[in-house]
């Protein structure tokens, strides 16, 4: 390992939360917007992203430039990013297989044993890999780090985001229709849909059971390689339920992406949704 200083990004800052939900400590990262100091009366939208571990320099980055004030840019608000990890280090081996572990465990809303069987199997050198603490996540979200953030930051709590890829997509699914209405706005990309035999489909019919209206943006995206055998069964009719349904305030967007795969397909999909549920003018 290099002697050598660390990379950092500036102006960000490291949390530690002690979970009593979950009964797990979590490294939350936030990234503050170029105005932050400058404006200490202004309140700011939070976006909140998932596997924070793998995507916060990428997301934060993103956003920055995004929302660089200069005619041809300025396509986002300013903006707070709080990323949510898990304080693991050493070898960027040892904390891939260790993330991939406990997302495991968080992401999925219930336990799924083929989800377990194919991370032990990706990652031989796990043991005890467990599935079914979403729901436990989702408490520990919304009734900690939520409250947390509002109370050391400048928040505007009525303008919050959530951001999901893979089993992250599909634990914000299930934060849309499960959860307590945090969110205003979701760029959910690749969720497991088959998982649990449709589970997050089952949630967002019982969700349409009791609910009219679902005030949220949601853009939904998938790369061209994933709609395949396994998942357009389950793509297909959820969108087409999504567009059906009629619900008030809500505003859906669905989308796909070439030249990608599963792993590839975050980083044009989180710009692309970003754009879409702050309904950028320039691209609506």
């Amino acid at each position: 390992m290099t002697a050598l200083p660390l990379a950092t990004i500036p102006e960000t800052e490291v949390h530690l939360l002690h979970s009593t939900a979950v009964g797990e400590a979590y490294r939350i990262s936030v990234a503050l917007p170029p105005t932050y100091h400058d404006q200490p009366d202004r309140l700011y939208p939070v976006i909140y992203l998932l596997d924070a571990d793998f995507y916060f320099g990428m997301v934060t980055e993103m956003v920055r430039m995004m929302n660089t004030r200069v005619p041809f840019c300025d396509e986002l608000p300013d903006a707070l990013i709080v990323g949510i990890g898990y304080p693991v280090n050493g070898s960027q081996k040892y904390i891939s297989d260790q993330v991939m572990r406990l997302r495991t465990r968080d992401l999925l809303p219930i336990h799924d044993p083929s989800s377990e069987q194919a991370i032990a199997e990706f990652f031989p050198g796990l043991s005890q890999v467990e599935s079914g603490g979403g729901g436990r996540f989702l408490q520990c979200i919304e009734d900690e780090l939520i409250p947390m953030i509002d109370g050391k930051y400048r928040t505007d709590q009525g303008d919050r985001t959530l951001i999901g890829h893979s089993w992250g997509g599909t634990f914000a699914l299930y934060a849309l229709f499960a959860g307590k209405a945090r969110f205003r706005r979701f760029v959910v990309v690749s969720p497991d849909l088959p998982m649990g035999d449709g589970f997050v489909e089952q949630c967002e019919r019982d969700y349409a059971v009791l609910h009219p209206s679902l005030p949220v943006n949601l853009y939904l995206a998938f790369a061209d390689y994933e709609l395949n055998e396994w998942h357009l069964p389950h793509i297909r009719p959820f969108v087409q339920t999504l567009e059906a349904r009629n619900y008030s305030g809500f505003r859906f967007v669905y989308q796909t992406f070439g030249q990608c795969r599963h792993c590839g397909v975050p980083a044009p999909a989180f710009q692309a949704g970003l754009w879409n549920v702050f309904e950028t003018p320039a691209l609506i």
